[in-house]
C-alpha cells in the first residue's frame, strides 16, 4: 500500500538524463544536474540545479523552461561568470541594508547578461529563452500584484525590474514611481555590461539609491552561490532572534532522547512555491542549550530558519526532493567500465549462481500439459521456418540480378535485360543464430508466472526443433539480505546453451518461480557477457518483465541503468527485445517506460493469457529474418 503524498514531486528519469547530457555538453566537463527550489550553479561541487517551478507547467513548455536553466548555468555561469567577483560581492552583504534584495538583483542582472551571451554563442537557445520570458512575464505580473496588496515594496520593485528588462514594463505605485528612471537607466547599462564586475557595480549603484526605510524582500525568486563550500546556519542578511531567557540548560549525552521520523509538508497561499518546504521555526522563548547537532544544511538567503526539520534525522545536502537523490549517481558510458563494469548502480551487487535441479515427476507432468497447449502453434511455426529454408535451398544460384559478377559478359550486349550475377555457396540448412531468454522472477510475477512458463515453453520447443542453441535464465534480488554494502542477486540457470537442444530438458522450465526484487540492468549485462562469447553470427536477448526495475536503491535509478545496459548490449551487436507482461490493458506510463528502455524493440502483452498468441508472430518474424 502506498500512502498519498500530496506534495510528491517526481521527475521523469529520462528527462533528467537528457538535461544532464545537455549540461555536460555545454560545460565541456563532468557536471551533475539536480532539481531544487531555485536554479543555480555551485562551482565547488560542479553542480547545476533546475528549478522545480517548471514541474508545474503543463502547456508543453516545461522542457524548454528546464533547458533555459541549463543554458544559463552550464553555458553561462560555467564559462562567463567571474566567481571571484561573486565572492567579493556576496561578502559585502553581511552588514548591508536590504541584503536579500541586493543579492537577488545581482543574480537577476547577471542572468540577463548571460542570456544574451548564450543566444549569441548558441542561436538555437533563443526559443527556450523566449519561452522562459513568456512564462516569467505572467509569473512576475501576478506576483507583483500580490506584493503591492501586501505592501511588500522591494518585492514589487524586483518584479518590475524583471518586466522592464524583458521589454514588458508596468506602471509602478506612487511610492515606487520615483525609481522608474533608475530602472530604465540600469537596464540600459546591463545591456552594455561585459563582465560580472560590471554587473556588480550596476547592482550596487542602484541598491544604494534605495530608501533605507524600505523593508527587505520577503520572497526569494533567484539566488547565487560563490565558491565557498562552508555551510551556514544563518544567511548573511538575517539575524537569529535572541532568546528572551538567558537561562542555560545543561544536557547530557546519556540522556534518553525520543525522536520521530516524519515528513511534515506545509503550504500557504501566500508562499511563492506550491510544494514541499522546510518546516521552519523562529525560537524566541526557552532555555539556551548546546543541542545544535553535527549536521547542518547549507542555507540559502531568505530561509528564515534556525531549525530545519526534514523528516529523517540525517545530514542534508540542502535539497528536500528525495526523488532526485536516487538519480544522482546515474551510470554514464564514461563512468562504467573499469571501476563498475556492470554499471555504477550495481557496484555493490553480490552475484549468486543457481542451477536447475533434476525435474521431479510433478514438473514433468506439468511440462507435458504445457507442451500440449502450445503444440499446434509450435508445429506450425517450425513448419513455416523450415519451408523458408527449403525455398532458399532450391532457389536458382545463377543468372541473377545481384550477387557475384559472372565471367560471361557477352549477354551485356546481346540481352536486353542481362542476368550477369550468381551466388557462390548454397545457404546452410541450420540457422546461424542463438537466443537468450531472461525472465524476471520478482514477486510481482506471482499471477503471471504460469502463463510466462507457457510462453517460454513455446520458445524452447520451437528452437529445439530447429536445432538452435539457446539459454533460459531467471533473475532476482534477495530483498531481505540487500543493504547499502551488498545486494545479493541470483542468476538462475534453467537451461544451458550446451544442453538446450537435448531431449528432456524442458521440464526444468517449471522450476521458474516468483521470488523477490528485480535488478534488470545487472542481469542484462551478465547475460550479454555470455552471449558475446558465443560463436553464432546473430545473437538475440529477450527480456520478460512485468514492470519497472525495483531493487535496493534502484527504483527510478534502475530505469536509467536498464536503459544504458540495453544500449551498451546493442552496441556489442546483440539484439535486445523487451517483452512487457501487463495486468489488463497497459497504462500509458507502462508503455512509455518500455519504449524509453527498449525503444521500438519492445512488445507489450495486455494479459498473461495472451502470451503465446503474442510470442508466436514475434518468434516467427525473428527466425524468418535469419533463415
Amino acid at each position: 500500500m502506498k500512502f498519498l503524498n500530496f506534495a510528491e514531486n517526481q521527475t521523469d528519469p529520462f528527462l533528467h538524463l537528457s538535461l544532464s547530457d545537455l549540461a555536460e555538453t555545454l560545460s565541456n566537463s563532468e557536471i551533475e544536474v539536480q532539481f531544487a527550489f531555485h536554479s543555480y550553479y555551485r562551482p565547488e561541487e560542479s553542480l547545476v540545479t533546475v528549478s522545480h517551478y517548471w514541474n508545474d507547467i503543463f502547456d508543453g513548455s516545461q522542457f524548454d523552461g528546464m533547458k533555459s536553466d541549463v543554458y544559463l548555468r552550464s553555458l553561462g555561469n560555467v564559462h562567463h561568470t567571474n566567481y571571484d567577483e561573486v565572492d567579493r560581492y556576496l561578502s559585502k552583504l553581511t552588514n548591508a541594508t536590504n541584503a536579500l534584495f541586493r543579492k537577488q538583483l545581482f543574480s537577476l542582472l547577471e542572468d540577463i547578461r548571460l542570456e544574451s551571451i548564450c543566444i549569441q554563442k548558441r542561436p538555437g537557445t533563443a526559443y527556450a529563452f523566449e519561452t522562459r520570458k513568456r512564462l516569467f512575464q505572467k509569473r512576475f505580473r501576478a506576483r507583483m500584484e500580490v506584493h503591492v496588496r501586501q505592501q511588500q515594496d522591494l518585492d514589487a520593485l524586483f518584479c518590475a525590474i524583471y518586466l522592464q528588462a524583458i521589454g514588458k514594463p508596468v506602471a509602478l505605485i506612487e511610492r515606487l514611481s520615483p525609481y522608474k528612471p533608475n530602472i530604465r537607466h540600469m537596464i540600459s547599462e546591463v545591456k552594455k555590461a561585459n563582465s560580472t564586475v560590471d554587473i556588480a557595480t550596476i547592482a550596487t549603484l542602484f541598491s544604494n539609491e534605495l530608501d533605507e526605510n524600505l523593508n527587505d524582500m520577503t520572497t526569494e525568486y533567484v539566488t547565487m552561490y560563490g565558491t565557498s563550500s562552508k555551510a551556514q546556519l544563518v544567511s548573511e542578511d538575517e539575524e537569529v532572534p535572541e532568546l528572551k531567557s538567558e537561562d542555560t540548560l545543561e544536557t547530557s549525552d546519556n540522556e534518553e532522547k525520543e525522536t520521530y521520523d516524519e515528513e511534515m509538508n506545509t503550504w500557504h497561499e501566500e508562499q511563492e512555491q506550491e510544494g514541499s518546504n522546510f518546516l521552519q521555526f523562529d525560537l524566541e522563548e526557552g532555555a539556551k542549550s548546546d543541542l545544535i547537532g553535527e549536521g547542518e544544511r547549507k542555507e540559502e538567503s531568505g530561509d528564515q530558519a534556525f531549525v530545519s526539520v526534514q523528516g529523517a534525522s540525517k545530514q542534508s545536502e540542502g535539497s528536500q526532493f528525495d526523488e532526485e537523490e536516487i538519480l544522482k549517481n546515474k551510470d554514464t558510458a564514461s563512468s562504467s567500465s573499469k571501476d563498475a563494469p556492470l554499471g555504477e548502480a550495481n557496484r555493490f551487487v553480490k552475484e549468486l549462481q543457481k542451477s536447475a535441479e533434476k525435474p521431479t515427476e510433478t514438473e514433468k507432468s506439468e511440462y507435458r500439459t504445457a507442451k500440449g497447449e502450445i503444440q499446434y502453434a509450435e508445429k506450425s511455426l517450425r513448419s513455416a521456418i523450415q519451408k523458408t529454408i527449403e525455398q532458399k535451398q532450391i532457389a536458382p544460384r545463377s543468372d541473377l540480378h545481384f550477387g557475384r559478377l559472372n565471367r560471361k559478359l557477352l549477354r551485356l550486349i546481346t540481352d536486353e535485360n542481362p542476368r550477369l550475377f550468381y551466388k557462390k555457396n548454397a545457404p546452410s540448412t541450420k540457422l546461424d543464430v542463438t537466443f537468450s531468454l531472461l525472465v524476471d522472477c520478482s514477486a510481482s510475477m506471482y499471477d503471471k508466472m504460469e502463463e510466462t512458463r507457457l510462453g517460454i515453453t513455446l520458445f524452447h520447443e520451437t528452437l529445439k526443433g530447429l536445432d538452435i542453441k539457446h539459454s533460459i535464465t531467471g533473475f532476482y534480488e534477495d530483498a531481505f539480505e540487500a543493504d547499502a554494502d551488498e545486494q545479493p542477486n541470483t542468476l538462475f540457470n534453467v537451461i544451458d546453451y550446451n544442453r538446450s537442444t537435448l531431449p528432456n530438458e524442458g521440464p526444468r522450465i517449471m522450476q521458474l518461480e516468483p521470488e523477490e526484487d528485480n535488478r534488470d540492468g545487472y542481469a542484462i549485462r551478465k547475460v550479454a557477457q555470455e552471449l558475446q562469447n558465443r560463436n553464432e553470427k546473430n545473437k538475440i536477448l529477450i527480456v520478460f518483465t512485468d514492470g519497472e526495475p525495483s531493487a535496493y536503491d534502484y527504483s527510478e535509478n534502475g530505469i536509467i541503468d536498464t536503459h544504458e545496459a540495453v544500449n551498451n548490449t546493442r552496441k556489442q551487436g546483440i539484439e535486445v527485445i523487451g517483452v512487457f507482461l501487463s495486468n489488463g490493458e497497459p497504462q500509458d506510463k507502462e508503455i512509455s517506460t518500455m519504449k524509453n528502455i527498449y525503444g521500438t524493440q519492445s512488445l507489450v502483452i495486455p494479459s498473461a493469457q495472451e502470451i503465446p498468441a503474442y510470442l508466436t508472430p514475434l518468434l516467427k518474424r525473428l527466425l524468418i529474418r535469419f533463415a
